[in-house]
């Protein structure tokens, strides 16, 4: 089956679910509060956390966009765009130190790539991956840039189809990169849009998958479990009163321990494709499955017929498959009064 090995670690078919906590946003670019998010990150229990490497000057040719996002107490909050971003660059020490911190904590570091300049400082940093968000999918030279290294991709789907899925494993495989993440999203809160049997064909098409929430609706990510998702995301704050671009729809660390756990508690849910009884359920059938009971008084010899019997509780009897199939034209091995149930074993007065 599909899996994607990523440093020492297989993420696929058969393997744990990989976690990320995201931090792109909610690090608001200061260095310190990235190492408190790691940190809180490291003790809830994830995988990895992600960030994103931008220059705001090399990303956006029309300075003047501005950007507006709710925030939880202080409502809708505008900003030029390129402000925003100039606010969650880090240099080249910084990301270091970052990358450092999420080892020390047994971490790995995954980093959103969003304009060429950081395919180098990323590969600087000797990450075990590589990653675009959907809005870099156009971006051809850059992508090529990236499987230079030879390692594998994860990335968001949200804008393309797909023949451009299929089109772009095919130019990043021939750039010489290595094997697809492919994470579902989308940028909608219309369920009718959101389209998660998608997985089906990501399957298909022998890609390992993921999802990558917009926000705190907990049980699309549940969903998305049961869909076959191998990878997993979820926006990490310190603070959801931040009033600050993300953090209003972020968790917040106790929210995210009690996500991570029900995130486990599915995967262990999901078992193994056999159809079988659990412990319980098998124990319960010698409880509440039927056996034959005699309707009416019977002499040895006598032959049986499905006549004779009725089928009523509990189940450690003879079944009325058993009667059916083992049973019926055969003689009666003793007499038996009506009320008694038939049971195997040759002694004691059972068939």
């Amino acid at each position: 089956m599909a899996y994607v090995k990523i440093g020492d670690r297989e993420i696929g078919e058969g393997r744990p679910i990989f976690i990320m906590a995201d931090l792109g946003l909610t690090n608001g670019g200061d260095l310190e509060r990235s190492k408190e998010l790691i940190k809180a990150a490291a003790d809830v229990g994830v995988d990895a956390v992600k960030f994103q490497m931008i220059d705001s000057e090399r990303l956006l040719g029309d300075h003047s966009i501005e950007y507006t996002y709710p925030t939880l107490q202080n409502g809708p909050q505008t900003e030029n765009m390129l402000e925003m971003f100039k606010g969650l660059e880090y240099s080249d020490e910084e990301w270091a130190e970052i990358t450092a911190c999420a080892r020390s904590h047994g971490l790995d570091i995954i980093i959103t790539s969003h304009y060429e300049g950081a395919v180098a400082r990323c590969n600087a940093l000797d990450l075990t991956i590589n990653k675009v968000c959907t809005w870099s999918l156009s971006h051809r030279r850059m992508i090529e840039m990236l499987a230079e290294n030879g390692k594998p991709l994860m990335f968001d789907t949200g804008t393309i189809t797909q023949y451009e899925l299929l089109k772009l494993e095919d130019i990043y495989r021939k750039a010489g990169g290595g094997r697809l993440i492919v994470l579902h999203d989308f940028h909608t809160p219309e369920e009718e849009d959101m389209n998660f049997r998608a997985f089906e064909v990501y399957h298909q098409l022998g890609m390992v998958a993921g999802y990558t929430p917009q926000g705190r609706s907990d049980w699309l990510d549940y969903m998305s479990i049961g869909m076959g998702a191998k990878v997993l995301e979820k926006r990490l704050t310190l603070d959801r009163n931040i009033p600050a671009n993300g953090h209003w729809k972020a968790h917040e660390p106790d929210e995210l321990k009690e996500w991570l756990a029900n995130v486990r508690r599915c995967e262990t849910a999901l078992g193994r494709p056999v159809i079988e009884p659990t412990r319980l359920d098998h124990q319960g059938t010698k409880l509440y499955y039927k056996s034959a009971f005699l309707l009416r008084d019977v002499s040895a010899g006598q032959t049986i017929m499905q006549a004779d019997l009725e089928f009523k509780r509990p189940g450690h009897g003879v079944s009325s498959h058993e009667v059916t199939e083992r049973l019926i034209g055969l003689p009666y091995p003793r007499d038996f009064k009506a009320g008694e149930m038939l049971e195997w074993g040759g002694k004691g007065g059972k068939v």
